[in-house]
């Protein structure tokens, strides 16, 4: 198995070098694209919470708060009080600050390995400065849907954390002594970490732009899209999207970027706009290993704390708008709402939300005996 994984793995780096030289223009045009996002939205939105994100940890400020929030945090998931900064600056700062911020607190012997493990499946999540600017205010043409879209990612990744964590077995530990830098060393080391980190996330931003100007000039994306379209008739969404979401799942922001000129129903941009968010694109799991590279940790229950976030985005976000058709504005002034039906049968919905609900109502039950 490792040979023939050798193998392929040298394939595709073949066949990669090969699209580069034959469609040099494409890569070049990739680069540019992939440049103009990183310096408009990735850097000007990450950078700073990078930044934040490593001073709470070097100052000793993420354990304070982590002592406050340490029973509630305990009670819901089983885990370090700790682990609630890393949530609270996933939610704030966008991909990938959460797992930055998990990755410290365990280098700093805050969290334990299986801790840390399992925190990473639900607390690397978008922000609020992407969802309402780019994917409601660009994208969708409402500022309100934006809004809209981050209370359906929140409780989505709550739900998230609720499936991948335990009912503590044990009591709450002692949280291990911190030992704080001076603020001016750690302000210093927390920009050089914000800086590397955003570079890094910057990198792979404009690369995979390459392999999507490139994938596209081959046909592959086409290809994928072909192959992904049953699935999408399946779950109720029309053809037209399965590129921009094949688009979506390397790289989110080219993907949400090709949905405006679709003129599809909000019932159904909703919904496909949750799930891509959710799940977050090859791309921004790239970033998210780079962070973890070095660091020992497993990534398994990271990744299929990915897939789960972008499931239940969708579920929730298709029962928004089943029960409540008139919320969602309209995404653009080409787009009308034409009342189409509820994207997914509301069974497959709710069979989708039964299992974290009953988690929940399990967590809930034993904290309270």
């Amino acid at each position: 198995m490792g040979r023939l994984s050798r193998l392929v793995s040298a394939m595709a780096a073949g066949v990669l070098l090969l699209g580069l030289v034959l469609y040099a223009p494409a890569a070049a045009d990739g680069v540019r694209s992939g440049l103009r996002i990183a310096a408009e939205t990735a850097l000007p939105a990450l950078f700073p919470f990078f930044v934040a994100g490593s001073l709470m940890v070097r100052t000793g400020l993420s354990a304070a708060a982590g002592r406050m929030a340490a029973r509630p945090f305990h009670r819901l998931y089983g885990l370090p009080g700790a682990g609630a900064s890393a949530l609270a600056l996933g939610l704030l700062g966008g991909y990938p600050v959460g797992a930055q911020v998990t990755v410290q607190l365990f280098q700093s012997g805050q969290l334990e390995r299986e801790e840390a493990e399992r925190l990473l499946g639900f607390v690397n999540c978008s922000g609020p400065a992407f969802l309402v600017s780019m994917c409601g205010s660009a994208v969708c043409g409402s500022v309100q849907t934006g809004f809209l879209l981050y209370a359906v990612h929140i409780a989505a990744a709550l739900m998230t954390g609720l499936v991948l964590t335990r009912s503590p077995g044990t009591a709450l530990r002692p949280a291990k002594p911190v030992r704080p830098e001076a603020f001016t060393p750690a302000f210093v080391g927390a920009v050089g970490d914000g800086l590397a980190t955003a570079l890094k996330v910057s990198a792979f931003v404009v690369f995979f732009a390459v392999l999507l100007s490139v994938g596209d000039a081959l046909g592959i994306l086409n290809s994928f899209a072909s192959i992904l379209a049953p699935v999408l008739r399946f779950a109720g969404l029309q053809e037209e999207a399965a590129e921009a979401f094949v688009c979506g799942l390397i790289e989110l922001t080219n993907g949400l970027a090709a949905l405006p000129g679709l003129a599809l129903p909000v019932r159904s941009l909703f919904p496909l706009i949750s799930a891509m968010v959710g799940f977050g694109g090859l791309s921004v799991h790239c970033q998210t290993l780079s962070i973890l590279s070095g660091s020992g940790l497993s990534a398994r229950k990271y990744w299929i704390g990915k897939l789960l976030h972008g499931i239940l985005s969708y579920a929730l976000a298709s029962i928004w708008c089943g029960l409540l058709p008139h919320s969602v504005p309209a995404f653009a002034q080409a787009v009308e709402n034409t009342g189409a039906s509820l994207p997914v049968m509301p069974a497959i919905c709710a069979l989708l939300l039964l299992l974290p609900c009953w988690y929940c109502a399990q967590h809930t039950k034993q904290a309270l005996s």
